[in-house]
């Protein structure tokens, strides 16, 4: 009699006769088990991945708007038209109810009608603390 789960096929050769049993059912169990093995491999992964990325989103806030104020004092240097002292000059911004605190210079190129000008920003106003953006860009006379 063949079951639900089981079947039986005879084979009948000249010399022996033989059967092979087939499994209806599906996947034994060590498979099931290394599936949901990989499956929490991968979920680990992800979910690693998953809160780097949100533990770095405060962090690259800071630094687009630190680039935002780089650009904004930049355009202002550019607009004013004039050479800045070769010494570093600061300056306090207000974006996005944060203050930001720049400094900038101009820098002799081999051109003497020709100046490099550096922009930094930081959070606080010392040059120990790090700066969340630099900026470099030039000047004709």
């Amino acid at each position: 009699m063949i079951s639900n789960t089981q079947f039986i096929r005879q084979f009948t050769s000249p010399s022996t006769r033989y059967c092979v049993r087939h499994s209806v059912a599906g996947f034994t169990l060590l498979e099931v088990l290394l599936a949901l093995a990989l499956l929490a491999i991968a979920g680990m992964a992800v979910l690693s991945m998953t809160s780097e990325s949100v533990r770095n989103t405060p962090i690259l806030e800071q630094r687009i708007l630190a680039r935002l104020v780089a650009d904004n004092q930049m355009t202002e240097i550019h607009l004013q038209g004039k050479w800045l002292a070769k010494s570093w000059q600061k300056k306090q911004h207000e974006l996005a109810n944060q203050t930001w605190f720049t400094r900038f210079r101009s820098i002799e190129t081999g051109d003497d009608d020709f100046r490099a000008i550096d922009v930094e920003v930081r959070r606080q106003d010392d040059e120990q603390s790090p700066m969340l953006a630099t900026l470099r860009s030039y000047m004709v006379k």
